[in-house]
């Protein structure tokens, strides 16, 4: 069974860095500590088109892991996907978009589509499927709160603008 999950949040911080981020793969060990090794095996830019596959090694309790995935980013979209090239997968796809709010703060949409060949992985990604997408977005968002300034007005209510982007 594929597992979805989808995170939806406001961050203050502009889209820009966001996305510079989480385009910087080589440095999720210093960050994410599930992610042991990192490399950019190719990397490709055209324009606002950045391509590039990355091998990734990851430890979650027991469990140790390596898997490859395709990036293809769109600066000028502030759009990142991600899919699956080797590894213990069946299925692994997942996005990130950066959507720059009236006050400058971020509306950052994250999905991710996963399932593993190993029904033991797939029973502790079922186990923490809510957990999976939410701990990942708050890494990142901790690293933006290390790296970059903070923009935008937390006493703002721009939930109608918010949802007017759905």
């Amino acid at each position: 069974m594929t597992v979805e999950t989808r995170e939806r949040l406001r961050l203050f911080h502009a889209p820009d860095d966001l996305f510079d981020l989480v385009m910087d793969v080589r440095s999720y060990p210093e960050f994410i500590e599930q992610i042991t090794a990192m490399r950019v095996l190719n990397e490709a830019r055209d324009g606002p088109l950045t391509e590039l596959t990355a091998e990734a090694r990851v430890r979650y309790k027991f469990v140790s892991e390596r898997f490859t995935s395709r990036v293809i980013a769109d600066a000028s979209r502030r759009s990142i996907d991600v899919s699956f090239v080797a590894g213990p997968f069946r299925v692994l796809e997942n996005a990130w978009r950066f959507r720059e709010l009236s006050d400058g703060s971020t509306l950052v949409e994250f999905s991710i589509r996963a399932a593993f060949k190993n029904p033991i992985l797939q029973m502790l990604l079922e186990t923490n499927r809510e957990r999976a997408g939410r701990v990942l977005v708050q890494k990142f968002s901790a690293e933006a709160e290390r790296r970059y300034t903070r923009t935008g007005n937390p006493s703002r209510d721009l939930s109608k603008e918010i949802d007017a982007l759905r």
